[in-house]
């Protein structure tokens, strides 16, 4: 039976942490803002950002100043077919949205996620939590100033006039964010790729605790992560020795004191011994050798 080759992983390119920086203080667009905090903070899906509800986010003064403000990731908003809607469970589908053209043959919809480990919560730093609260205060101003015309479907992500936001609607705003500022061009899920590796090496490889964050089923997928971070550190690691042995290497050394490996107590032990006369120091040899 004939092998197939092996297709080798792409990487995916992934922004530094200094350009998401600068990326997510130069975007002007609040909802693109708010799911660019939302992917990089909480390590979530783009699906997951569209179909989060406001029911699920707990940013309550209480929460936010005992640092226990939180999201609840239990659905996620995803376009499907007819054959596709077939084969969905009714349990799995929580809210058919209305479609704006009569002839199309897909359709929005929120529905529970793929996994059991996609559904998480995952709690948010102060900064993002304070973020939503005045997202939320504006787009409450803006329901009652239109009143009826905005369809309320309690979405965090909506559009202006409450309809839900399409991923590809982020995508292209996230892809014009960065032609505008001469960006490299990566693609948005990239941002939940570079929190997964912050969030590594910010706990010094703690896979469990980022992959209830990331919601993946198998810690092979942040490992792969953190194997990239430990190819840079171990880049850096050979910077480190160079700077730190071989740039030395040449030097006279000779009149330098050499490190024994003892510390200072020991030495002063070794001292003491030395001065011992021989009896006492056979006697404590023997007291030695019996314990």
């Amino acid at each position: 039976m004939a092998t197939l080759p092996k297709v080798p992983k792409v990487r995916r390119k992934v922004w530094s942490i200094q350009t998401f920086r600068q990326a997510v203080q130069a975007a002007e667009d609040d909802l693109l803002s708010i799911c660019m905090h939302l992917a990089f903070s909480c390590s979530m899906r783009i699906g997951e950002i569209t179909g989060l509800a406001w029911e699920d986010v707990i940013i309550d003064e209480e929460s936010i100043a005992t640092d226990n403000a939180r999201v609840i990731i239990n659905k996620e908003l995803s376009r499907v077919n007819a054959a596709a809607m077939q084969k969905l469970k009714e349990k799995d589908i929580i809210k058919i949205f209305p479609t704006q053209k009569p002839h199309c043959t897909t359709r929005l919809v929120l529905k529970t996620p793929k996994t059991e480990t996609s559904n998480r919560t995952v709690w948010l730093p102060r900064t993002v939590a304070q973020l939503l609260v005045q997202y939320k205060k504006d787009q409450q101003e803006l329901k009652e100033f239109l009143g009826s015309a905005y369809n309320d479907y309690n979405l965090v992500i909506a559009l202006e006039n409450g309809n839900p936001v399409e991923s590809r609607i982020v995508r292209d705003r996230f892809q014009k964010l960065c032609e505008e500022n001469d960006y490299e061009i990566v693609v948005f899920h990239s941002l939940r790729h570079l929190s997964t590796g912050y969030k590594l090496k910010m706990t010094n490889g703690d896979v469990k605790s980022v992959q209830g964050d990331t919601g993946h089923a198998e810690a092979e997928m942040v490992t792969d992560v953190y194997s990239k971070i430990i190819d840079e550190d171990r880049r850096f690691n050979a910077q480190k020795m160079d700077k730190e042995f071989y740039s030395t290497l040449n030097e006279d050394t000779s009149n330098q004191p050499q490190d024994t490996g003892f510390s200072d107590s020991d030495m002063a032990l070794l001292e003491l011994f030395k001065s011992l006369s021989p009896e006492m120091k056979e006697q404590l040899l023997k007291q030695t050798l019996k314990k």
